[in-house]
């Protein structure tokens, strides 16, 4: 499980953040990506998901006022989001959930629930994500090339006279998961880590 953040840019030019959270699973497959909207009112705008169709892709959608992930919404992605995913493929056999040291990951809420639900938690060393992390090493690059080629495309078919909007980031954004979220590319990613 990781993160990493996209930008857009508010309707008054400001930086509007957007936070990705992945998980990819040592079969080769990743969980539907978690995406956390900056908002203020602690609420998802339906413009900003205008371009979800649930019968087409498959991704979790919250809010926080920062755009980044918090203890309730680790909690809550550990408890109805990756147990549910991942229960079916463990069997009743344990699972090992790799993290980061951020907050959210190791409350001791998370760590109980977890460990009553048969979730093995290993945090990773402090500094060493970009080496050891298989999402840092192998999945986020491609996922941000693909990104980027695909804001170019809207940014020349625009004549350059749209900006990224929070409305618009899901459009661009599911094509370059889809691209880069591989089994190939998530297996790559294991092996290189």
């Amino acid at each position: 499980k990781a993160s990493g953040q996209l930008l857009g840019t508010g309707q008054d030019g400001s930086r509007e953040w957007i936070t990705v959270v992945a998980t990819i699973c040592g079969d080769g497959t990743a969980l539907p990506p978690l995406l956390i909207y900056e908002s203020t009112s602690g609420s998802i705008q339906d413009s900003w998901v205008q371009d979800f169709d649930s019968n087409e892709h498959d991704a979790w959608f919250t809010s926080s006022a920062s755009g980044w992930t918090s203890d309730e919404i680790g909690f809550k992605w550990l408890e109805e989001f990756f147990d549910k995913k991942t229960r079916e493929k463990a069997r009743r056999q344990w699972r090992l959930l790799f993290v980061d040291g951020h907050g959210s990951h190791v409350t001791l809420k998370f760590l109980e629930w977890a460990q009553a639900h048969k979730i093995l938690v290993a945090v990773y060393p402090p500094h060493s994500t970009h080496r050891l992390q298989p999402l840092d090493v192998g999945c986020f690059t491609p996922l941000a090339t693909y990104y980027s080629q695909l804001l170019d495309r809207q940014t020349r078919l625009s004549e350059g006279q749209t900006r990224m909007t929070k409305r618009d980031f899901f459009r661009c954004f599911y094509p370059a998961w889809q691209e880069a979220f591989t089994a190939k590319t998530v297996s790559s990613s294991w092996c290189k880590t």
